[in-house]
């Protein structure tokens, strides 16, 4: 194998693929990167055999061949290399020599034989989404995964639904929940539902923010969702764990709803956040009638009180929230105005847009 390519192209590829890479696996050739060099392209892929991660670009290759090499020195070698044309050859089966200008690498790779391959599938439903809408999803929602994987599955991963001209997003970890629906043309009739872990969704969403095709094509298996742009490929497994019954969890009723300015509220919760870290982000909201008092306290360190004026609302309340979840809400909601809405004693807050009908991020309250 015997390759010569651009720098910048190598490294930004290999950074794509490489968090796929298995970090505590019992296979040693998952610790490393398949470089396969074939018909003027280098193809680079890396799996931990739950997500699998490909990219292919342009190289001039002189000597065509396989070699997988540890993800730990790759990446590290090439950020340093400098910026002009790498040299990438194998000698003695698997000794591999990069060299740029006249930095000159030697180390050790592995043969290519046992690195397992990203499966194929070969009969399953095809989609194309445009990237635009399966970004604003996973932005959107991806935070409120729980990351435990182990305990409940189904709480690490995203729930994609689909229905005639419309796709939602749904995503929770017990303690809130991140809804975002979108207008879209979803070539499915009825509905269909899948989910998938959302560690792999937001890989995904680090490819599509790095590729500037418009459209994704998405294969669906019994077993396994493919993600495909012309020039990458991550594929995953499906979670089989039946996902929570989300709908009956966000309220129907409120006893108060309240318009705020965003910016200010979110502003507001920031200054907050500087005490509430020291006891677990816990914030008290008190509000009587048109007043709201955001407070944080931390015995014999300080308090942080701030008070806001709601620009709409009414009624009484004293709640205890996690202020990191409230941000992480907030933060997504780009209307100069937002709605909370709050479904009494020990019940979920709810945030909104004010204009815009399309998300909904819900928090439950801290236990006293």
């Amino acid at each position: 194998m015997h390759i010569v390519c651009k720098r910048d192209a190598l490294l930004k590829n290999v950074s794509i693929v490489q968090k796929a890479v298995s970090i505590r696996g019992s296979l040693p050739i998952l610790s490393n990167i398949l470089l396969e060099a074939k018909n003027s392209t280098l193809r680079v892929m890396a799996t931990d055999l739950e997500i699998g991660i490909e990219a292919s670009f342009e190289a001039t290759v002189q000597e065509e061949g396989t070699i997988t090499f540890p993800s730990k020195y790759l990446l590290e070698i090439i950020r340093r290399l400098p910026a002009a044309e790498v040299e990438l050859y194998v000698e003695k089966g698997s000794q591999v020599h990069i060299k740029a200008d006249k930095a000159h690498f030697t180390m050790s790779g592995l043969p290519a034989d046992d690195f397992p391959l990203l499966p194929e599938i070969k009969e399953g439903q095809k989609l194309k989404i445009q990237r635009g809408v399966l970004q604003t999803l996973i932005e959107e929602t991806s935070f409120s995964c729980s990351k435990d994987e182990i305990t409940r599955p189904e709480l690490a991963g995203i729930l994609l639904i689909l229905t005639p001209g419309k796709i939602q997003a749904v995503a929770t970890d017990g303690s809130r929940l991140a809804l975002r629906e979108v207008e879209a043309e979803t070539e499915v009739e009825g509905r269909l539902e899948i989910l998938i872990p959302g560690r792999s969704l937001e890989e995904l969403l680090r490819i599509l923010e790095m590729d500037g095709e418009n459209e994704v094509e998405v294969t669906l298996g019994n077993n396994q969702v493919e993600f495909r742009l012309p020039q990458r490929k991550l594929i995953t497994r499906k979670i089989q764990s039946r996902f929570v019954n989300w709908e009956v969890v966000i309220p129907t009723q409120f006893e108060q709803t309240y318009l705020v300015d965003t910016k200010r509220f979110q502003e507001s919760l920031d200054r907050c956040m500087l005490l509430a870290r020291l006891v677990n982000n816990r914030i008290q909201i008190t509000s009587q009638g048109a007043s709201v008092l955001l407070q944080a306290v931390v015995p014999e360190v300080g308090e942080v009180r701030e008070e806001l004026e709601w620009s709409q609302g009414s009624g009484s309340l004293s709640e205890g929230f996690n202020v990191r979840y409230l941000l992480e809400g907030i933060h997504n909601i780009k209307t100069e105005y937002s709605y909370l809405a709050f479904a009494g004693k020990e019940r979920p807050l709810v945030l909104r847009p004010s204009d815009e009908k399309g998300y909904l991020y819900l928090v439950m309250p801290l236990r006293s």
